[in-house]
């Protein structure tokens, strides 16, 4: 692609809305990961590897609280899934991936 035809794109790029935008970060996010990895990843397997690696990375900042996620993107956040989910729906996201957020340090069941 010469680089005229790469500027064109990005101004016409430049014109979207703030969810398209991040809908085609998300695809050039995709695309990127895929060439990474040398083959062709099912789009469900990258984005629940995207999922782990966000939670990981933001796991005690989020902590006690539900979060909808795009990807590694987040789209939502709250203190109940209901809040998390319509955060995301704002955002044009319908599907979203919505879990709570434990801490480290939160024990899985009771004690002994």
């Amino acid at each position: 692609m010469s680089s005229e035809q790469l500027d064109a794109l990005k101004e016409q790029l430049a014109q979207l809305t703030p969810s398209q935008k991040q809908e085609m970060a998300r695809f050039l996010s995709e695309q990127i990961e895929s060439e990474r990895s040398g083959s062709a990843q099912r789009p469900d397997a990258l984005k629940r590897e995207q999922h782990m690696v966000w939670l990981k990375a933001h796991r005690e900042e989020y902590a006690g609280q539900y979060v909808a996620l795009d990807g590694d993107i987040l789209v939502g956040c709250g203190a109940t899934m209901r809040e998390a989910r319509e955060q995301a729906r704002e955002q044009g996201i319908e599907h979203p991936f919505l879990v709570h957020v434990s801490s480290v340090n939160d024990a899985p069941f009771g004690g002994w």
